[in-house]
């Protein structure tokens, strides 16, 4: 290969890289009936790879995992707890329910204005978005 196509190879690949990243995940709206909460942990109880905080496929201890429990959650708008419980959607909007406990309202260190919102995402998953106001 030429040095010349070598570098025509590269800015090319580059180029397919950056147009890629530009079209990549993003919220295309807000997901309605859901408030963003944070995960209610510790670092040391977030390391805790033991017993790490999940999902529950029902509102109880007993109930199967859904999966593990993210950093933000999506937990309904208003709803009250069921023995402990609170209703949120997994990624792919299945419904799941988390442990009261684990989760705090939304809030940023760094910027105490900062706001969390509950979105759908450019693939069909659930997210978030971070207004600026």
């Amino acid at each position: 290969m030429t040095k010349a196509f070598t570098f025509v190879t590269f800015g090319l690949a580059l180029a397919s890289l950056s147009s890629a990243h530009a079209a990549g995940k993003h919220p295309v709206r807000v997901l309605p009936g859901y408030t963003c909460m944070a995960i209610n942990q510790t670092d040391e109880q977030a390391m805790d790879f033991n017993h790490p905080a999940m999902f529950k496929s029902a509102p109880s201890d007993t109930a199967s995992d859904a999966g593990l429990a993210d950093v933000q959650m999506a937990i309904k708008t208003g709803a009250s707890p069921v023995n402990g419980y609170l209703p949120t959607l997994r990624i792919d909007f299945k419904p799941a329910w988390v442990k009261a406990t684990l989760v705090k309202p939304y809030a940023a260190a760094a910027d105490p204005k900062a706001r969390c919102v509950p979105a759908v995402m450019s693939d069909g998953t659930q997210g978030f978005m971070y207004p600026h106001n």
